[in-house]
């Protein structure tokens, strides 16, 4: 059943595409072939008929499985091109003279979490953008190395050009950077050759992120006709949360793992209203910093955060995070 378990996940691409059949063909052929000769060799014989009975490998046992190595060959062969990762980082090393002070990396899906994808017979392909997405993106760029991860090809190229013009999402990762395993294409954060602990995705399904899922934030998927007057503000009301994680680390020097920072929201990641719970858990949380002195704040105009409710609310004493930050013009 295990063995049935690990190929079922890729039979569909397998019976798709002749050429791979028959290399797994020939593969398990000359792995059986193997496999049988080198367990002949390698199993002892018994002495006598009451020994054959009696004779039960160890648990341990070092003897040679021909199922097992024909698994293996056919897996790495033949199907871990298709099911793995196209490459084992999938970000690039950063500079040695950035690391300690890297940017933290967020993590965003596409179709479902920043447009919705429709196809009529009258106008082919369109795409239709949440509503806050240029908002959302232009104010976490400065704050975070924005990841654009979807599980389509990398033909999406050209909509992620029209979506993104002024090129805020430093990478762009596709399908051949999933992973492929039970009938999913589920994207590995450990893979992204950055600090998990400084990482944090945000999709429109939680199981493509179920590998790390207390790093993810599981948005509903927009649908426009769900949305006539583009009210959606799912992504305006998760904007404060992210700021505040990325500035707390950057002027606070604070080591909490991003994972934790949401684990203490006390609320479900799976967004269902629009990000209303999650936006009055944050909040809630904000207040509760305010109280102990923990929220970098911005003299005279609230605190960083440009939302609403309390995310906006008085400002505290002390120098303003762009001063702190030394981009204010004329800063050193």
């Amino acid at each position: 059943m295990a063995l049935y378990n690990r190929f079922v996940s890729v039979a569909s691409r397998l019976s798709r595409q002749p050429a791979l059949l028959a290399a797994a063909a020939s593969t398990t052929a000359a792995a059986v072939t193997g496999a049988a000769a080198c367990a002949c060799a390698a199993a002892p014989e018994p002495a006598t008929a009451a020994a054959a009975q009696s004779a039960t490998p160890p648990a341990s046992s070092a003897w040679p499985s021909p199922l097992k190595t024909v698994s293996d060959t056919i897996y790495e062969n033949v199907i871990a091109p298709y099911a793995e990762p196209s490459r084992e980082k999938l970000l690039p090393d950063l500079p040695p003279n950035v690391k300690g002070r890297e940017k933290p990396t967020l993590v965003i899906s596409l179709d479902g979490t920043l447009i919705e994808s429709q196809w009529t017979r009258q106008f082919g392909w369109r795409y239709i953008k949440r509503p806050g997405v240029d908002d959302f993106l232009r104010q976490l760029h400065p704050l975070y190395e924005l990841v654009l991860w979807t599980d389509a090809q990398n033909t999406a190229d050209p909509v992620v050009d029209r979506l993104d013009p002024q090129r805020l999402f430093r990478h762009r990762l596709y399908r051949d950077a999933t992973t492929y395993m039970q009938g999913e294409h589920k994207k590995d954060l450990r893979a992204l050759n950055r600090d998990l602990d400084k990482v944090l995705i945000i999709d429109c399904s939680a199981s493509s992120f179920s590998l790390q899922p207390k790093h993810g934030i599981a948005v509903k998927p927009y649908r426009v006709e769900q949305d006539p007057l583009k009210e959606d503000t799912t992504l305006k009301n998760l904007v404060p949360f992210l700021q505040f994680v990325a500035l707390n680390q950057r002027l606070k020097g604070s080591t909490t793992p991003f994972h934790k920072e949401l684990e203490a929201l006390g609320v479900s990641t799976t967004i269902e209203d629009g990000g209303v719970a999650f936006q009055k858990a944050v909040d809630a949380r904000f207040a509760e910093l305010r109280a102990a002195g923990k929220m970098p704040m911005q003299r005279g105009r609230g605190s960083f955060m440009g939302g609403g409710g309390d995310s906006s609310g008085a400002a505290a004493a002390g120098g303003s995070v762009w001063e702190r930050m030394g981009l204010r013009k004329g800063a050193q």
